[in-house]
């Protein structure tokens, strides 16, 4: 157990918490709620239908840049 366990609900739902509003890359690019549990599967469906695929990028700190 983390530290982290401890201020985690132990009911939380990954498709509950939201991580990041972003704008999705189909017809009419509707805002769409990136979840936890969308990022577990890669991929979020915006409000036409189009899926998008889910990317994380790691970049160095400004310092060592």
């Amino acid at each position: 157990m983390s530290l982290l366990d401890l201020f985690k609900p132990k009911s939380a739902n990954p498709d509950a918490i939201v991580v990041k509003e972003a704008s999705s890359k189909g017809a009419g690019k509707p805002r769409v709620h990136i979840t936890v549990g969308d990022i577990v599967r890669g991929k979020v469906v915006d409000s036409n239908g189009y899926e998008n695929e889910i990317v994380l990028f790691l970049r160095k700190n400004k310092k060592d840049r």
